[in-house]
């Protein structure tokens, strides 16, 4: 068995590592699509191949998509080595958690390639570390001062908004990403708690990703638009509309402790964002300068929670 077991995880790596195959008897596109983690459709443009008969003998060119997993890799690091995401990762290899085994072969995304160690664009400086952290606001702006655009308001926005409705509770273990969509749907009057929606959110007890928030908030009538490299510009106009938005972020300190949390007002004088964390309370904050720092997780998501 341990011989076997060997043979299939060189076998494996071998198919990262091939670039053409040669057509065996009995080998069917199909088959070879399941074979190297892609699918007809891909090889057979890339084959130039009018037909899905296959002759013995053919050399087929393979796509380079593919990723081995080596001892230490989890898949939170090999989307952020590929410039995408854990959830994408996950959806393309059909995986119902986020664990994965050494030498198993993942499709990565079409055009997938390592992300270099090249500096980031000045519109995105990383910072060395955080101003002051999460705290709690001295002063929350004046909760009348909440206005929504309508047609014909161009780009402004108030200077300042809050969401008064928006709903918070301490969370149960590992329950952020649940108490976070209970927070936000409380905000239009559903008045479900964390428990309500965790089997549907984290089944089998694995973590909550956007897909999952996603398809349940569509289900409830609900649009939930996700949204990546957002800004802190693109929070403060949802907000500024009545929307509350779950972002993903580090909780506190840069590099641990992914944590979901529900953004639901902002002040442009003290520069700030104001959350529901169902870790740290209903109305903490950060400067806009954390707040970009901490959010520089899984490509800056967020999720916007709007009526149907």
């Amino acid at each position: 068995m341990k011989v076997r077991a060997l043979f299939l995880l060189l076998a494996l790596g071998a198919a990262h590592a091939q670039t053409t195959y040669t057509v065996q008897a009995g080998d069917t596109l199909s088959s070879l699509a399941r074979t190297y983690h892609t699918t007809a459709g891909l090889l057979l443009t890339l084959n130039g191949l009018s037909t899905t008969t296959l002759q013995v003998g053919q050399i087929l060119r393979l796509p380079q998509t593919g990723y081995t997993v080596q001892p230490g890799d989890t898949l939170y690091r090999i989307a952020r080595q590929y410039g995408t995401t854990p959830e994408l990762l996950a959806e393309l290899n059909g995986l119902t958690s986020s664990t994965v085994q050494v030498g198993q072969v993942l499709r990565l995304p079409e055009g997938a390639s390592p992300v270099t160690s090249a500096p980031a664009p000045a519109t995105r400086p990383q910072a060395a570390g955080l101003d002051r952290g999460l705290f709690t606001p001295s002063r929350l702006p004046p909760a009348g001062t909440l206005t929504f655009r309508t047609a014909g308001t161009g780009n402004s926005r108030p200077a300042s908004a809050y969401l008064q409705d928006v709903g918070f509770a301490y969370q149960t273990r590992n329950n952020c990403g649940p108490a976070a969509i209970a927070a936000a749907l409380r905000h239009y009057g559903v008045q479900a708690d964390q428990a309500t929606w965790q089997g549907e959110l984290r089944p089998g007890g694995r973590n909550m990703w956007f897909p999952d928030a996603q398809r349940l908030l569509q289900g409830l009538g609900f649009q939930a638009p996700v949204g990546r490299n957002g800004t802190v510009e693109d929070i403060k106009r949802q907000v500024a509309q009545g929307f509350p938005v779950i972002v993903l972020q580090f909780h506190s300190v840069p590099g641990q402790t992914p944590h979901f949390r529900v953004v639901r007002g902002y002040d442009d004088a003290q520069g700030i964002l104001i959350m529901s964390d169902s870790l740290s309370g209903p109305n903490v904050a950060l400067t806009e300068h954390d707040f970009d720092v901490l959010w520089n997780t899984q490509g800056r998501q967020y999720l916007v929670v709007r009526p149907g």
